[in-house]
């Protein structure tokens, strides 16, 4: 487990942007499964892997809100598809 906070550090928006770029930092691939466009956590997980070039994995996004934030990254080709666990693999 890595952590740039002590365990009883308060989540905040900062704390929260921060541990995504280290998250996305360390991976070899995020793989964002589903995702809405406003979700802060998730979205700029997924942004700063993909500024970071490292692979951005999403399955087909479903026609639903939940999904709105993969549907956009696939629009603007920021995320390959991905509909498999084979092919996740295949893709690292």
């Amino acid at each position: 487990m890595v952590s740039l906070y002590w365990p009883s550090t308060e989540v905040s928006g900062a704390t929260l942007r921060a541990s995504a770029i280290l998250l996305a930092a360390l991976v070899r691939a995020v793989i964002l499964i589903e995702a809405l466009d406003h979700a802060e956590a998730a979205m700029h997980t997924a942004v700063v892997a993909a500024d970071l070039s490292r692979p951005l994995l999403t399955p087909p996004a479903a026609e639903d809100i939940r999904a709105d934030g993969s549907a956009r990254l696939l629009a603007e080709q920021r995320a390959v598809l991905c509909p498999d666990p084979v092919r996740a693999l295949a893709l690292l």
